[in-house]
């Protein structure tokens, strides 16, 4: 009778994505582990991929990478829009709000709302926010930056 548990050769990584957990081996290239990891879990998708040790701290995909548990991340696949925009008058700004449904736009740098014209900063990034909602109106798969 063979013990099973012994019989692999090599650096090996436990790696865990929702209720399946796969055992890896690392001893290829970081595209060859990728690939491992796509096959072991039955994935078809082209996304990226990430792995998070137990003190979810992200590891890149090579054969240095330390021994341990992992679990697997997938990336959300979300559309970003980005839109640059100059306006010239607080109704310019208006127009373009009113159009899209939004009440103000939110800093992605911080958590300020700008709802007029002076509070905005060149070349910094916004995101649409209806301030009835705690979310963006846009879909969750899809998101609007605006670049001013």
């Amino acid at each position: 009778m063979v013990d099973e548990s012994n019989s692999f050769v090599g650096r090996v990584i436990t790696v865990k994505w929702g209720n399946c957990t796969r055992r890896i081996g690392i001893d290829g290239s970081s595209e060859a582990i990728k690939e491992a990891i796509r096959s072991a879990f039955g994935l078809r998708t082209k996304r990226p991929l990430w792995l998070e040790d137990e003190d979810e701290v992200v590891w890149s995909l090579d054969r240095d990478m330390p021994l341990g548990n992992y679990s697997l991340h997938l990336d959300e696949d979300k559309v970003v829009n980005t839109d640059e925009r100059t306006f010239y008058t607080e109704d310019d700004f208006r127009q373009f709000l009113t159009r899209r449904g939004w009440s103000c736009l939110r800093d992605l740098d911080g958590f300020r709302s700008i709802d007029n014209i002076d509070d905005l900063r060149p070349g910094a990034k916004y995101r649409g926010m209806n301030r009835h909602k705690s979310r963006s109106t846009t879909n969750k798969r899809r998101q609007t930056y605006i670049i001013f």
